[in-house]
């Protein structure tokens, strides 16, 4: 008789990870990792034994479990309502929702201690997407451009020059256009606000390069002669535009990463503050 209900049961737990080969658990409130044996709350429900991260997780769990455990039920947790937001460079920059910080254009963040259960971050998510994007096609952007300096001039020879030039037109397009439009948004933003910073200059930088670029694609005999090589092409700055894009979107992401990490050890030290 016990069986069809032994049954039942690890059917109806047979999301929960195998803890013991893992070390590790999932708080089902905040879905942080949480490492066993570290001395973090846990509580039984239903047979099985579920870890938290922290003390205000497991109060939330213990007050309502289905809530949590139902995936189609879950909540998402949101910023309080009423919550300021700030610059973590300009701190006497605060408003009411989130936005970009009009000195220097990085993203508003809510003030006060993180809470455990903000979910992911949603600029690195985005940023971490287009870094990978952006990386992806300046590789063989950099390949054809410069190639011919280690040795690997025959991919160009082979193809031709103005097909050469297309390709890098076709690559460094979305690069610049899409990976890098955040910066075009926060350098606009900057010349209103009359409060210039580095996303003016990349704007302004990989903006004037990618449009002399397309020029010389698309019409290079409208160039003097002396910009012409003996061919009649004009050399481009696509690879230019795109290795400047890549590399401030990935010193975005580690400064978004650095910063939520920033905020997991200061929730850790502060779980291990007396109660009161």
């Amino acid at each position: 008789m016990n069986k069809p209900q032994d049954h039942d049961h690890i059917h109806h737990h047979r999301d929960v990870p195998d803890l013991v080969a893992s070390g590790t658990a999932k708080d089902p409130v905040c879905g942080m990792t949480v490492k066993l044996n570290a001395g973090k709350p846990t509580r039984q429900y239903e047979g099985e034994t579920y870890h938290f991260c922290s003390q205000r997780c497991h109060d939330k769990f213990a007050a309502d479990p289905a809530r949590y455990l139902e995936p189609a039920s879950a909540p998402v947790e949101s910023v309080p309502p009423g919550t300021k937001y700030t610059c973590p460079m300009h701190p006497e920059i605060v408003r009411d929702g989130p936005g970009d910080c009009p000195i220097c254009g990085m993203a508003l963040e809510p003030m006060g201690i993180p809470a455990a259960d903000e979910g992911p971050n949603p600029e690195l998510g985005d940023f971490t997407r287009r870094f990978w994007v952006g990386a992806v096609l300046t590789v063989p952007l950099l390949v054809l451009t410069m190639g011919p300096f280690v040795g690997l001039g025959v991919v160009r020879d082979v193809l031709g020059e103005r097909t050469t030039l297309w390709i890098e037109l076709i690559l460094g397009t979305p690069v610049i256009l899409w990976a890098g439009w955040p910066f075009f948004v926060r350098g606009v933003k900057s010349v209103i606000n009359r409060s210039l910073n580095m996303f003016t200059l990349i704007g302004m930088g990989v903006g004037a390069a990618y449009l002399f670029s397309v020029v010389a694609v698309l019409a290079p005999g409208i160039f003097p002669a002396g910009f012409r090589d003996a061919e009649g092409h004009v050399g481009v700055y696509f690879e230019a535009g795109a290795v400047i894009v890549v590399l401030v979107l990935l010193g975005q992401v580690m400064e978004l990463r650095a910063r939520e990490r920033t905020g997991s050890a200061i929730r850790a030290l502060l779980d291990l503050a007396a109660k009161t």
